[in-house]
């Protein structure tokens, strides 16, 4: 067990009487140091025995008990260290100590669902970790940090497989999960990342829809005598003409906007990522804003997208609108079909990185080579 000795010590600076109380602790030893772990106990100097046990106290048997299982948890915890190879230190006997106290121990779904809870991201990211969460509780052979191994990602991959309809719903099963055990392992409390070894299949992309001009042009001058209607499409167009994303349209305020050179320009950091964007407001969009009294009627994401299905009908558009659609048709009908350069649209979208920007350009390149077949066959 790596030579460490654990034993319980009462006491310590002998300041404990008949009338005043001193802790017990848990002394721990490798290597000639030493460590002392508190246990919550404190007692009287006639409430401890020879036999380092509490006695002569109405809770006695109780408290007993509690100091066995800690002693016992602690080499438990050098035993697991032990059977994966992984030295023992202090630091990691002081992670496991912090994670006992928190009820995570060596469950790797607690500590999963544990960090889920505290790190900062979107609620529709926490949303798909949960999830995947709950589809490793079903899976049944990842519940703790010990059945973390190539074994079991290669057969968590079936599960996915069987589970989803496409690969590109099974690679982002494995890249959320992918997460947790990169962390996991950099708190060493692993001794082996498995997804080192394990190389994942993205599947093919799913082609990004937009809104071509004649689209955009017949839902802006389709009449619609519905309020709630109304309201949805122009949330839709103040997307198309900003770029903005879903989240990032919920917290949107005027007031945010700075003038400077005749127009008013908005510069923030998106929610998803928080990457910095730069949009300028123009004159569409400031007609809707007017529309308003510059507060937009922001309803749920939900009932937005449930929404945007009967006005895709209604304005008889066979491509199926969705909130990311908006961002779409901004990014190629909008900039990139007038001359914006990708570099410029990156900055507009606030995209992490130019690659993404980049699948626009050739989904609309696509699209003017379709265009051109079909001037082909007209002419």
């Amino acid at each position: 067990m790596n030579n460490v000795s654990v034993r319980l010590v009462f006491d310590r600076k002998h300041v404990a009487t008949k009338k005043r109380q001193s802790s017990v602790q848990m002394e721990v030893t490798y290597q000639r140091k030493r460590k002392y772990v508190g246990t919550g106990i404190k007692l009287y100097s006639d409430q401890w025995g020879k036999d380092l046990k509490v006695k002569n106290h109405p809770q006695s048997l109780v408290f007993n008990q509690k100091l066995n299982d800690m002693v016992s948890g602690i080499y438990d915890f050098v035993y697991q260290l032990s059977s994966q190879n992984i030295p023992f230190t202090f630091e990691r006997l002081e992670r496991y100590l912090n994670n006992s106290e928190s009820g995570t121990t060596n469950s790797f779904l607690s500590f999963m669902e544990k960090r889920i809870y505290e790190r900062q991201v979107t609620d529709s990211t926490k949303q798909r970790q949960k999830c995947v969460l709950k589809a490793l509780k079903e899976f049944g052979r990842i519940k703790d940090f010990t059945d973390i191994c190539d074994e079991n990602i290669r057969a968590y991959d079936e599960f996915a497989k069987k589970r989803c309809k496409c690969q590109s719903s099974v690679y982002n099963y494995h890249k959320i999960l992918k997460v947790f055990v990169r962390e996991a392992y950099a708190a060493h409390l692993i001794s082996e990342n498995p997804y080192q070894n394990f190389k994942l299949d993205r599947g093919k992309r799913v082609a990004r829809r937009f809104l071509t001009k004649e689209e955009l042009v017949k839902l802006e001058t389709k009449q619609i005598d519905d309020m709630c209607l109304n309201r949805v499409r122009d949330l839709f167009l103040f997307c198309c003409y900003t770029g903005l994303a879903y989240a990032d349209l919920a917290i949107f305020n005027f007031k945010d906007a700075i003038m400077t050179d005749g127009m008013y320009r908005i510069r923030d950091g998106r929610i998803k990522t928080g990457t910095p964007y730069n949009i300028s407001l123009m004159d569409k969009v400031m007609n809707i804003l007017k529309k308003y009294e510059f507060k937009l009627p922001v309803i749920s994401n939900q009932k937005y997208n449930s929404y945007l299905k009967i006005l895709g009908a209604f304005c008889e558009i066979k491509k199926k609108l969705t909130s990311h659609v908006a961002r779409h048709t901004f990014a190629t009908t909008v900039a990139l079909a007038n001359g914006v350069r990708i570099e410029v649209i990156s900055k507009m979208l606030g995209h992490t990185n130019i690659q993404t920007t980049q699948l626009y350009a050739h989904i609309y390149q696509a699209e003017v080579d379709k265009e051109f077949e079909r001037l082909n066959n007209i002419v």
